[in-house]
């Protein structure tokens, strides 16, 4: 932790891309840390909020489109491979795997929501080679609300944002809850468009 408050104190939003890039190549660098210690420097005036946001944000479409050709070449023997090693990063990648197959699309959408698999999303639909267009779009709108929410509450903590790392559980499950909602409603339209389209 204190190599990348070091880092992004004398690099900046040079530190700030790269260090985002990395986590969403799903190199562990926790984004709570990154995003937090940037809205502490938001709230000191170092760095600005929007370009902050814009900066996250394209560093993590980045490192997303990175794990998602990481995936599309590789294939599942790159995931059975991962996997066999066992550990945390197995267990994640087990878990992206598994949300994706059961929610196809909007699980790249909500998926970066979800803290412990919403880096590891890219490699699943990338073996699915799921359409990248829509990946791309998918990725940034999920991508955009994460980065806001520790950017601001890293803001508003100012000094004490560190503290964002002591409620990761309950950020976990408001993150949850809200996808949970935003899979059952796509789950009833799908299914509602189906019924209509075999009426037909």
């Amino acid at each position: 932790m204190e190599f990348i408050i070091s880092f992004l104190s004398e690099w900046g939003y040079l530190a700030l891309f790269i260090c985002m890039a990395l986590e969403n190549m799903n190199i562990p660098i926790p984004s709570e840390i990154i995003l937090g210690f940037a809205g502490f420097l938001v709230s000191q005036g170092i760095f600005s909020f929007w370009p902050t946001i814009l900066i996250g944000t394209l560093a993590g479409l980045i490192g997303s489109l990175a794990s998602y050709y990481m995936g599309y070449k590789g294939g599942r023997d790159m995931i059975l491979r991962h996997t066999q090693k066992g550990g945390m990063g197995a267990k994640k990648m087990i878990a992206a795997k598994n949300w994706f197959e059961t929610y196809g699309g909007i699980a790249v959408f909500t998926g970066r929501l979800l803290p412990g698999i919403r880096t590891f999303i890219s490699l699943p639909a990338g073996i699915a080679q799921f359409p990248l267009p829509e990946f791309t779009i998918l990725t940034i709108i999920g991508t955009i609300p994460w980065t806001i929410f520790l950017v601001y509450m890293g803001a508003m903590l100012g000094e004490n944002w560190h503290s964002l790392l002591s409620y990761k559980l309950e950020i976990a499950l408001v993150c949850i809850v809200i996808c949970a909602i935003i899979a059952a409603v796509f789950h009833f339209y799908q299914k509602h468009k189906n019924n209509k389209h075999e009426a037909q």
